[in-house]
């Protein structure tokens, strides 16, 4: 295992960024040891249709109260 300072990943970034994609590479700051390694993102999972029907029900009945108790009220700032 090769341990690299703060100072090597400065200087050669791409280089040890191109080494990670193999193995894992490992840095000391501070008194610890960090490791560098790529990750792969996982799939997000999908819903079947219609999974999220019942969820929003009202939403479009709620929106048309407000609206139609706003229509009355006008703007008095000029």
């Amino acid at each position: 295992m090769t341990v690299l300072m703060t100072s090597d990943l400065k200087t050669r970034a791409g280089e040890i960024l191109d080494a990670a994609k193999n193995e894992p590479q490992f840095i000391f700051r501070d008194g610890q040891i960090y490791m560098l390694s790529p990750v792969y993102p996982s799939s997000v999972p999908t819903q079947p249709d219609g999974f999220f029907a019942d969820a929003y029900g009202e939403a479009a009945g709620e929106r048309r109260q407000l609206r139609n108790a706003a229509a009355p009220v006008q703007n008095t700032r000029r």
